[in-house]
């Protein structure tokens, strides 16, 4: 697959405000016969006009870029995602269980209706049953799966236990309190995400079962899943591990949506036996020494920042891709550029090679300044 972001910025209109003043100029000295000077009134309303042009300039070559995948936004994404049956997901609420227990056994059957609310600790969130449930005689509790009231990610982080006020009454219902971490909430898919669909969406329309489909409807099944490895460990059998943003972990709910979304007839080869797998995390730190030059010396701090915030953006890039060794190297590339650094010495992590299920995840980063040199 293409990396659209090492495809060169197209211009297809030329947006240089001294060119476009130079030409009007020169046209309205051949007009008049006579030279202008910059000081004079027509020469200030020339460069108005040129400025106006150049901000229709700027405005066509961004109008023309906006039938490109690599720079489509918005609206105009949505249009070319039409062109092969792609459309953006729509925000999804965050999910749970929810566990109703009774002051005693049931004595006869009690039914729980489906949009029955439950409210936060916090008074934030409210989670309403997702199906009709009928709680039997003899039984001290029962589990309903719920939803959050409102779509996007605000419903998701609550701990076991968050979710406690019963808002719809109900009878015998002693407690009621969600006993998983509630999950799956996301806002409507951003365009990053929905330009990476769209440009394997060929991939779909075959039938045999390509690599290149089980990635694309993997990503279908959640905002959130950013990577998917996919691969025939053996005849008939087809592994697929898929990340979520932020380098997480898919849980066993959000493994089921994946695999509900794969084992469709129109989408899985009859033959093939679907597994879906959580990634394997390589925990690794990062410790490394820094040289900088004496002239520098002042400005140990800000190299220091520097370095932190260029070794974050390193590690956030790595954690949301499956099968991306840990290189030393790279981490010393990193540091190198940076202004006032001599020479970067890397203690840890050491050059590992990770599978394609895996995924690298950093625990820490410590980086000190070890001396400095004349260089």
């Amino acid at each position: 697959m293409v990396d659209l972001k090492t495809l060169p910025e197209p211009e297809f209109i030329t947006v240089d405000w001294n060119q476009q003043y130079a030409e009007i100029v020169k046209s309205y000295e051949q007009i008049v016969g006579i030279p202008l000077s910059k000081g004079q009134v027509e020469s200030l309303m020339i460069a108005t006009f040129a400025y106006r042009e150049n901000l229709l300039r700027i405005a066509i070559n961004d109008t023309a870029k906006q039938n490109l995948l690599a720079y489509a936004r918005g609206g105009m994404l949505d249009h070319l995602g039409v062109l092969l049956g792609v459309t953006r997901l729509p925000a999804a609420a965050a999910i749970t269980t929810l566990r109703f227990t009774f002051e005693t056994a049931l004595t006869s059957p009690l039914l729980i209706p489906k949009g029955t609310k439950v409210m936060s600790k916090d008074n934030k969130v409210i989670f309403a049953t997702s199906e009709d449930v009928n709680a039997g005689t003899g039984i001290a509790y029962i589990d309903v799966p719920a939803s959050c009231t409102e779509a996007g990610e605000s419903g998701n982080g609550y701990l076991a236990g968050d979710i406690n006020q019963l808002i719809d009454p109900l009878p015998y219902v002693q407690t009621v309190e969600n006993i998983t971490l509630t999950y799956g909430g996301a806002d409507i898919e951003s365009d990053d995400h929905l330009r990476m669909r769209i440009q394997i969406a060929p991939e779909s329309f075959s039938t045999a079962g390509p690599e290149g489909a089980y990635e694309y409807w993997a990503k279908t099944a959640h905002q959130d899943i950013v990577d998917v490895a996919v691969w025939s460990p053996e005849p008939g059998k087809v592994k697929v591990v898929p990340l979520l943003k932020g380098g997480g972990i898919p849980d066993a709910d959000m493994l089921a949506i994946v695999k509900n979304i794969l084992n469709s007839e129109k989408r899985r080869v009859l033959t093939d036996q679907v597994i879906v797998e959580a990634p394997v995390v390589v925990n690794y730190s990062i410790d490394v020494q820094l040289y900088i030059y004496t002239s520098f010396s002042m400005l140990s701090d800000v190299i220091l920042a520097k370095a932190n915030d260029n070794l974050q953006s390193y590690r956030d890039s790595v954690k949301e891709h499956l099968g991306v060794d840990i290189v030393p190297e790279q981490i010393v590339e990193i540091l190198q550029k940076i202004t006032g650094v001599y020479r970067a010495v890397v203690s840890q992590p050491v050059y590992t090679t990770l599978a394609r299920n895996e995924v690298a995840i950093c625990t820490g980063i410590t980086i000190t300044i070890a001396g400095s040199v004349d260089g």
